[in-house]
């Protein structure tokens, strides 16, 4: 079973973001399995290999929606705001318990 281990709070702005390794993958303990993450205020842009998206290119996420990433996706997670307003992530990390 899957819980909530830690969460984070991100403010997306014009220069790109990663998800905070040490909150996910802590050295001293397992890692998460699946994050949720809730965009409030703003869209953002964002891709899940690594590459460097911008406010023209990439998914695009709108204020008010959430989504899931599996571990992989987290490693890889990036994302920059998509117009003038930055945006805020809202992060809970899950692992087994």
């Amino acid at each position: 079973m899957l819980r909530e281990f830690d969460n984070e709070e991100i403010t997306v702005s014009s220069v790109v973001k990663i998800l905070t390794i040490a909150t996910y993958a802590p050295a001293d303990a397992p890692g998460a399995k699946k994050a949720i993450v809730q965009v409030l205020n703003a869209s953002i842009s964002f891709y899940l290999n690594g590459d460097t998206p911008s406010s023209a290119s990439g998914f695009n996420e709108s204020a008010g929606s959430s989504f899931e990433l599996n571990e992989a996706e987290m490693v890889g997670f990036r994302a920059i705001r998509r117009s003038g307003s930055d945006a805020k992530l809202v992060i809970s990390y899950l692992r087994e318990m």
